[in-house]
């Protein structure tokens, strides 16, 4: 990979880049809140079970979206926003995904595809998810797609584990080594996810769909979802 595109790679997938993931837990608030995430043990458990699931829906999503045309990109985007069955997960991926792309777009990046896809997420057409839009702005800047799907993963996985810090809580060495244990899942996700087509794509994680459901009922909260 070359150093520019590296660069932005780094950049669009650094928990400080602004898609207010910060502010989704991901149903990690109410394992908690149930007595689910006590320790560091608990916390890699619950972050593997998320990314089982995004190997079979979100990161699916994204390779299709890499070269999709516009007309195809709807359907995808159509596609992954069914697989999220809680409204919470719904909303957190449609959010941030528009927060992603608004601010790819304010760093000055000039393509029709991005622009296309983020008019309609602004008219309401689509819901814009994160994943989609990782896919179209990883093709616009001429970045691999298998190293963009990792970091994807990576990103997700880094706030999940951030969040879980704050939750459980937990000391930055011990929350580092979760987050560097789940590299053998990550790529192990990557790897699921190229045996999927978009239409076949799946989300099956019971837990997590009744933990968020749990979540918006809890009567104090740290975070949306």
């Amino acid at each position: 990979m070359r150093s520019e595109t590296l660069l932005s790679l780094l950049q669009i997938s650094d928990t400080a880049f602004p898609t207010g993931a910060f502010a989704h837990s991901m149903a990690l608030e109410a394992f908690a809140e149930a007595g689910e995430l006590q320790n560091a043990d608990d916390l890699h458990r619950v972050v593997s079970l998320q990314l089982s699931t995004l190997a079979t829906s979100d990161c699916v999503a994204l390779r299709a979206a890499y070269n999709a045309n516009p007309e195809e990109l709807f359907r995808i985007d159509a596609y992954l926003t069914a697989t999220k069955l809680t409204r919470e997960l719904r909303a957190a991926s449609a959010s941030t995904g528009k927060r992603f792309l608004s601010s790819v777009i304010s760093l000055g990046v000039e393509d029709e595809r991005l622009q296309t896809f983020y008019e309609a997420v602004r008219q309401g057409e689509v819901s814009g998810n994160l994943a989609v839009g990782y896919g179209i702005v990883a093709r616009a800047l001429g970045l691999e797609l298998e190293e963009t799907l990792h970091a994807f993963l990576y990103a997700g996985a880094a706030s999940l584990v951030s969040a879980g810090q704050k939750l459980i809580p937990l000391g930055g060495s011990a929350a580092q080594r979760v987050l560097y244990r789940l590299g053998e899942e990550i790529m192990h996700s990557v790897e699921i996810s190229g045996t999927i087509e978009f239409e076949a794509m799946y989300a099956f994680a019971p837990t997590i769909d009744a933990h968020s459901m749990l979540h918006e009922r809890q009567r104090t909260r740290l975070y949306i979802s």
